[in-house]
């Protein structure tokens, strides 16, 4: 009887260990119901999942985790984040970018890499041989589990990119399912632009959109991922990017979908929260000429293409800017800083690539192993840190607030914006002109206020100061001098 008794004692005290040791640190979920349309499109229904949604399906209802409203977004390229290249290597930064304000990851492609018609020693990241694997250069799916886990112990937030557009040439669906894939005249499965190391994906093929959507449900359900950034999302029609979402979401209604692609309402009214903000873009890369200031109006003005519950995402950065058009630096040169801090104030959120924060001069490889030479304190981590506090911890800041005005200025070099929600209020003043500006005007919208980020044209200045309207009144500016605003709701 008592060996038994130890025998049961033991068994009991292993089933607890391993219970523990099994405790999950998934993001805690909330889930829609997932109801069949009563008439989904003929033949779009495989294995009980809609892969074809029209926008007119009554059963489409837009939501949007309220998470995204203090979303600071930063884009993780593993591979030459670290000389190892690896998740396990990665992780060593994350107290460093926690410390920063970032609180959400986009992590670069993870999957294997197709090694057929590869570019370069490496290949790229977007030539997918496998949905539901991970890049062995970078680890194992049990190093990017615990990678997560810790993330989300630590309060970020994790989206990873999904390439639907394609895959790479070594993929079992080439040989499994060649009809999942585009062809030409003779019979040859095509690719777009130059991507010659890709097979574009037939989306007329309903069984490879249920088999696309069940390897997106897979880092979802069992991974516990938050989201995801959809490369080339404009090459994938949006009913199927419905079905996918209105899947994913009854599995985790809060996750997060980013569509690379500028503003579209097909995309936004119901399966994407935010697209990319390529027009101030645009109009930001025309500041280091000297332009007047008006047209980088356009840029901050939301598009009606943004319908309602979605918004902006705003870069100055990302691995296709960077390893193709040339550095942050060589783009923007003393134009960053203004800029980097536009990037905040401006309506939806901010994006940092990569380097960014300590403002890395150089193209960064895409296909060879070219890591970032980390400098022991990067010279722009403190000003991102406090960015990010203000975009986190102001309402008018939030992604989802619309407010805009722009200030009447008395001079075309003079930048000024508001933006408002109740009480708060945060104002940006800036010289967006390469020369000084002398006895310029601003007519801001508050007697007293407390500037909480001044630039001088070189110096950075965190420390509160009250400031009146006055003060910005016949005033003297610097080139690329700029100033960050909040209304003292009790003055």
């Amino acid at each position: 009887m008592k060996k038994f008794l130890a025998l049961l004692l033991a068994t009991m005290m292993i089933f607890s260990i391993t219970a523990c040791n099994s405790t999950t640190t998934k993001t805690e979920v909330k889930k829609n119901e997932y109801v069949m349309s009563e008439e989904p499109l003929e033949g779009s229904v495989i294995d009980g999942v809609m892969t074809d949604i029209q926008l007119s399906d009554p059963i489409l209802q837009k939501t949007t985790a309220s998470w995204q409203d203090t979303c600071v977004l930063y884009e993780v390229n593993v591979r030459q984040f670290t000389e190892e290249g690896t998740f396990k290597a990665f992780e060593e930064h994350l107290d460093r970018l926690k410390d920063m304000g970032i609180n959400t990851l986009w992590f670069m492609p993870i999957h294997p890499i197709s090694e057929t018609e590869r570019k370069g020693t490496l290949g790229s990241y977007y030539a997918v041989d496998n949905y539901t694997a991970v890049n062995p250069e970078f680890g194992t799916m049990e190093d990017f589990q615990h990678l997560v886990d810790k993330a989300h112990k630590m309060g970020f937030r994790v989206i990873i990119d999904w390439v639907a557009n394609h895959t790479g040439w070594d993929h079992d669906w080439i040989t499994a399912h060649p009809e999942w894939y585009e062809r030409d005249e003779n019979g040859e499965i095509t690719y777009s632009y130059d991507w010659s190391d890709i097979a574009e994906l037939n989306y007329n093929s309903y069984e490879m959109r249920a088999e696309m959507i069940k390897a997106m449900q897979f880092w979802i359900e069992e991974v516990g991922i938050d989201g995801f950034r959809c490369d080339h999302a404009v090459g994938v029609p949006a009913p199927f990017w419905n079905a996918a979402v209105y899947k994913l979401k009854s599995i985790n209604s809060d996750i997060m979908m980013l569509a690379e692609v500028s503003a579209a309402q097909s995309l936004t009214k119901y399966a994407f929260d935010s697209c990319y903000n390529d027009n101030l873009y645009g109009q930001s890369m025309m500041v280091k000429g000297g332009v007047a200031t008006s047209t980088i109006q356009q840029g901050l003005q939301l598009s009606t293409h943004y319908v309602e519950g979605s918004f902006p995402m705003n870069y100055l950065d990302n691995h296709d800017k960077n390893s193709y058009e040339d550095s942050i630096v060589g783009r923007f040169g003393d134009t960053y800083e203004p800029l980097l801090a536009m990037s905040f104030i401006a309506p939806g959120y901010p994006l940092i690539y990569t380097s960014n924060e300590q403002g890395y001069d150089h193209e960064i490889e895409f296909f060879e192993k070219d890591t970032v030479k980390w400098e022991k304190e990067p010279k722009y981590a403190e000003v991102i840190k406090e960015l990010s506090a203000l975009k986190t911890g102001n309402k008018a800041l939030y992604s989802s607030n619309r407010d805009l005005e722009f200030l009447e200025v008395s001079n075309t070099h003079i930048f000024a914006f508001s933006r408002t929600s109740g009480d708060n209020k945060v104002v940006y003043v800036a010289n967006l002109y390469l020369e000084g500006v002398d006895d310029a005007t601003v007519t801001l919208p508050f007697e007293n206020a407390k500037c909480v980020m001044h630039y001088d044209g070189e110096n950075f200045d965190y420390e509160d100061k009250d400031v009146t309207a006055k003060d910005f009144e016949n005033k003297d500016y610097n080139p690329y001098e700029f100033y960050i605003l909040v209304v003292d709701a009790e003055a």
